[in-house]
């Protein structure tokens, strides 16, 4: 029953899968644990910081004897330091602006690796197809070779030739279709379900597009995202400098504010009391029995002797009195600690180089990246033009003539336009690699709301 019950669903997600292709490929990067990842990290920092009044508060308690009749309750608060809040707001926007860059650098690199693999996948699926070409070309080669192998003008050596270029062209397909066959199970990886890929070239920019895009160069600024992520970097560390100099300015060290409670049952003290204080009307009357036992005076004629002892003792405060202030202030000129300046500087010149170094790399990486992409342009546009001219009809018909009867110059003129046509797409690979690499370095591949980069481009 079991059995029964999956097959159907089975079934349905073999006909609703389709054929893999750009968009799928392209969205699947934001489905990935790195993206994911990345992009909680940027929320997290890009939501607003409260606002800090103090560094620490504390409540504190001290207890006035174990006879647990005084108490004193304080609340301490250890103020912000004197410019603590402005290097903490400029620590925070370094972060936060850090952490985008990061998530745009991050999210870049995931579609670097699903547009080069789909780039990799077309291309190669038109080596194959220039390759079976070749192949065929080769074939009816040999056949020719096979029908003049009784003439006078027959070579064995040009039929060992194309017989050992047999043997090469059937390797290169095997090698094609393996290819083909393991970037499919890579891009099923971000993709699971689908069916056959459906990746066309003309998703692709034209080379002529990609030379007039770069024909003018490309400026690097601080909108790419390795520069923001280097700035971020910079801005952070230079913040903290700040944050470490301004937390030597706790000049107010604290400011507390208490209240001492008494218990008024719970405090006794020690008083001397004489004569005059037990007998009669004495205030401490209540003790003329212990006064006698201790001095064995009888009454307070002629009783010159007095005795320590324990009485109930009162809180005679006024209300005010009952509060206390505490406060702590650091002398600065009497601390050794003179040298925070000195290491602020020191810190924001060491970011300020590790920043130019950074933006020096992208500089020249951009720049290798823009020439090399114009100068294999323009081996492209040899190949392609050489590969027009065989294929004209016109430049056939007349090299025809002049080939007379024999087929196989028509084959080799055949086979020099295909080899042309595949040198001019082993050259588009190096082209789009590189140009997927500065797309990279430039941001065009961190952009979102972007269904194709490549043909977006730098703009």
């Amino acid at each position: 029953m079991r059995f029964v019950a999956i097959l159907p669903l089975a079934l349905s997600a073999a006909v609703f899968a389709g054929p893999l292709t750009w968009d799928q490929l392209i969205q699947s990067a934001e489905k990935d644990p790195r993206y994911m990842a990345a992009q909680k990290r940027a929320e997290a920092t890009s939501s607003s910081q409260g606002t800090k009044l103090w560094d620490k508060l504390e409540l504190r308690y001290q207890l006035d004897g174990f006879s647990f009749a005084k108490h004193d309750f304080e609340l301490r608060m250890t103020p912000k330091t004197f410019g603590e809040g402005s290097a903490d707001r400029a620590r925070y926007e370094a972060e936060k602006n850090y952490e985008q860059a990061r998530f745009a650098v991050e999210r870049s690199l995931l579609l670097y690796d699903r547009y080069e693999r789909g780039v990799r996948y077309v291309l190669r699926k038109k080596i194959y197809e220039i390759n079976k070409q070749l192949a065929q070309v080769n074939a009816d080669r040999v056949e020719v070779l096979h029908l003049k192998s009784g003439s006078a003008t027959f070579n064995p050596e040009d039929l060992m030739t194309a017989l050992e270029k047999s043997a090469s062209y059937k390797a290169d397909l095997l090698s094609d279709s393996t290819a083909l066959r393991d970037a499919e199970l890579k891009m099923k990886i971000w993709v699971p379900d689908f069916e056959g890929v459906d990746l066309d070239t003309a998703f692709l920019p034209t080379m002529e597009e990609l030379e007039q895009n770069l024909s003018g160069g490309v400026e690097v600024s601080e909108n790419f995202p390795q520069v923001a992520m280097a700035k971020g970097k910079r801005d952070s560390e230079v913040a903290r400098a700040k944050q470490d100099v301004s937390k030597g300015r706790d000049y107010i060290s604290h400011i507390g504010i208490g209240y001492s409670l008494q218990i008024e049952s719970l405090m006794e003290k020690y008083k001397t009391l004489y004569a005059d204080d037990v007998f009669g009307t004495g205030e401490y009357s209540d003790y003329v029995d212990d006064f006698k036992k201790e001095t064995g005076c009888e009454n307070r004629l002629n009783c010159a002797k007095s005795v320590d002892v324990l009485v109930p003792d009162k809180d005679n405060r006024k209300t005010a009195d009952k509060f206390f202030l505490n406060l702590a202030v650091r002398l600065p000129f009497f601390d050794s600690n003179k040298d925070s300046d000195l290491r602020q500087q020191v810190a924001t010149l060491d970011a300020e180089s590790d920043y130019l170094d950074d933006v020096r790399e992208v500089n020249q990486k951009v720049a290798r990246l823009t020439e090399e992409i114009l100068a294999l342009i323009g081996q492209w546009k040899v190949q392609k033009d050489y590969a027009e001219q065989v294929n004209a009809s016109g430049f056939m018909e007349q090299f025809a003539r002049n080939a007379g009867s024999d087929p196989l110059l028509l084959l080799r003129a055949k086979e020099s336009s295909l080899e042309s046509d595949m040198k001019a797409v082993k050259l588009e690979y190096d082209i789009f690699v590189r140009y997927l690499g500065l797309l990279d370095y430039a941001g065009g591949l961190a952009r979102q709301g972007v269904s194709n980069h490549l043909r977006e481009g730098l703009k």
